[in-house]
Order: structure tokens, then C-alpha cells, then sequence
């Protein structure tokens, strides 16, 4: 009797920790974000899969993705321009990035890219490296990306499809003002429709780590390139003035000639 009511207590606690178990799952599942960057080169492209279950995938709720994007790289906002304009992509992001200054004079910021809860979901984000100042210790700078982020918004009629689970915090709410790429918290929800944002927690997967070497200058080599530098400005400027004075001579000695046959060809008329 006593290895039956035993036997019976266990069945009971294995069943009962599995169905907990189950819950437990369903109220912790998390969207999964795979994210991928070509393994080369200056200019390379963030690539996000984003795969939600069922509940959101027919939900009314819209997502964003923020990249962060260190100072040693930079967004090309007229290539992005045609993205959006193609239906490619609908992302935030600043209207104005100087593609030309060095790392070391740019600022980072972030990028952020929108998209409604699907199965399965692709954006593409280009990126570009910037050079870095000439270094007499490094000749090369590793280039890390920041982590990324997910927010979710949903309407009125949605908003319990977001388990309190998922949350990075049950009371935190954010706001994204117009042509902003910064979410900013708010310590209760406001009523303006900008500020229904909540952080999600997500799964973020990677194959690599998202980082990149960048080729620096060697600023050792800078005096000798200075030198050289001067020295063939100045033999290219002296080779122009000679050539430009012989090319004038010799014009002149042509019409001095061209005037003297003039004046022979009037006496003999």
C-alpha cells in the first residue's frame, strides 16, 4: 500500500512539473532573430530574420528592430532613400550622415527598422565602414556592432498578445518621437499613440560575432609621404613652368618668322 500511495506521489509531482513546465514555455517563448553580416569588405550588408508565433503573426502589432551603429560606420541615406521608395525597407534613421569624415570625427547613432509580426520575416540593412586616422601603434581597428533591440506596439484590442514574460520590465513604457532613431522611457503609459512602445525580450542569434577589421595607416611612413609629397608637387611645378615657357617661346619665335616673310613678301610687291 505504502509503495502504491508512493508510487502515485511521484506519477503525480513528474506530471504536474511537466504541464508547469509546458506553461511555463508558452508564457516564455520568445520572437527569435537570426542576424547575419557579410564576412568582407568596406561595404556589407545586416541581414535579420525575424520569426514570431502564431499569436503575433495575426495580430495588428507593429515591430522595431534598433540597430546600433558605433561611430566607425555609417548609413548611406540616399541608398536608403531608394529602398524605401522601392518598398524595400521601412526604417528610421537620420537625414543627414556625413559619409566622408573619419572615424575618430563621427558620432555613433542608431538605425531602426519597422515591420509587422509575421512567421517569418527578412530585412536587410547596407552598412559601410569608415577609415580610421593613420596610427603609429595598430594597422588595423576592430569594428564591433552594438546589441540590438526589439520593440513591440500594438493597438488597444491587442495589447494582452504581450505577456508580461516578454517584457524587460511590466512598467516600462517608451516613446519614439517623429524622425527620432532613440526610444525614451516613460515611468507609466502616456496616451499619445508615439509612446505605446515596450521593450521585448528576443532571442538573438548569430553564426559569427558581429565585428569587422578595418585597415589603419601606418603613421610611421607619414614624414617620407609628407616629403615626397612636396618634392613631386614641386618637380611637377617646375616641369609646368619650363614647358609652359618653351611652349610660349616657341609661339613667338613662329610670328616673329610669320611677320618677317610678311614684310619680305610687301617689299618684293
Amino acid at each position: 500500500m505504502k509503495c502504491f500511495k508512493y508510487a502515485t506521489f511521484v506519477a503525480f509531482n513528474v506530471i504536474a512539473a511537466l504541464l508547469l513546465s509546458g506553461v511555463c514555455c508558452f508564457l516564455q517563448q520568445q520572437p527569435t532573430i537570426r542576424i547575419e553580416m557579410d564576412e568582407a569588405g568596406m561595404h556589407r550588408k545586416l541581414k535579420y530574420t525575424v520569426q514570431f508565433d502564431n499569436t503575433f503573426a495575426n495580430s495588428n502589432c507593429v515591430y522595431m528592430l534598433a540597430q546600433p551603429l558605433p561611430a566607425a560606420v555609417y548609413v548611406s541615406t540616399d541608398e536608403l532613400d531608394g529602398l524605401q521608395r522601392l518598398k524595400m525597407l521601412d526604417a528610421v534613421y537620420p537625414k543627414f550622415v556625413d559619409v566622408e569624415i573619419i572615424t575618430e570625427k563621427a558620432e555613433p547613432f542608431s538605425v531602426l527598422l519597422r515591420g509587422t509580426p509575421k512567421i517569418t520575416d527578412t530585412l536587410t540593412l547596407p552598412i559601410h565602414f569608415r577609415y580610421h586616422a593613420a596610427s603609429r601603434n595598430y594597422t588595423s581597428a576592430t569594428v564591433v556592432l552594438g546589441a540590438l533591440q526589439l520593440y513591440l506596439s500594438c493597438p488597444m484590442g491587442d495589447k494582452e498578445l504581450i505577456d508580461t514574460e516578454l517584457l524587460d520590465g511590466p512598467d516600462k513604457f517608451y516613446c519614439l518621437g517623429e524622425h527620432k532613431t532613440d526610444f525614451e522611457e516613460q515611468s507609466k503609459q502616456l496616451t499619445a499613440d508615439n509612446c505605446n512602445w515596450r521593450r521585448v525580450k528576443a532571442d538573438f542569434q548569430t553564426e559569427r560575432p558581429l565585428h569587422a577589421e578595418i585597415p589603419v595607416g601606418d603613421a610611421n611612413d607619414y614624414i617620407f609621404v609628407l616629403y615626397a609629397t612636396i618634392a613631386l608637387t614641386w618637380t611637377a611645378s617646375i616641369w609646368t613652368i619650363l614647358s609652359t615657357r618653351s611652349v610660349a617661346r616657341r609661339i613667338n619665335e613662329e610670328l616673329t618668322e610669320q611677320h618677317l616673310q610678311m614684310q619680305l613678301e610687301d617689299k618684293v610687291n
